[in-house]
């Protein structure tokens, strides 16, 4: 009995992994705001270290002033609250840009990607919060 039960055992394993090996996985593909969004945290992550050092950050990626543009995951860059959300942090782009207290502007850019991720797509707050 027992052996019969270990060879059943064995059979429906080999037939499940060979199953999971036949299968193609859906594999994630980021739209173009997730991409953007990376590239905003390199950025930011970046510019961290760069005020940290008691430098100036020389220049902001002029793509990121194209933000609601871009193409969501959820079609949420058509949605009216977060269209009013970008400028917020275009603008505090824009101050560091300008020079004037960019640590100040640094920290309003990061404080508009709280208060979006707020309302939408709150999985990325833990790695904001570390900018």
């Amino acid at each position: 009995m027992k052996y019969i039960l270990s060879l059943i055992l064995a059979i429906t394993i080999l037939a499940c992994s060979q199953n999971n090996k036949s299968e193609k996985a859906d594999m994630y593909e980021a739209s173009e705001l997730s991409l953007m969004m990376r590239e905003m945290v390199t950025f930011s992550k970046d510019a961290k270290a760069t005020l940290a050092a008691g430098d100036t950050i020389e220049r902001v990626p002029q793509s990121f002033y194209d933000l609601a543009k871009q193409q969501g995951t959820r079609d949420e860059h058509d949605e009216a609250a977060f269209q009013a959300m970008v400028p917020t942090y275009t603008n505090a782009l824009k101050g560091i840009e300008r020079g004037d207290s960019q640590q100040y502007y640094y920290n309003a850019s990061i404080q508009s990607c709280k208060s979006c991720h707020n309302v939408y797509c709150g999985g990325p707050l833990a790695v904001i919060e570390q900018l």
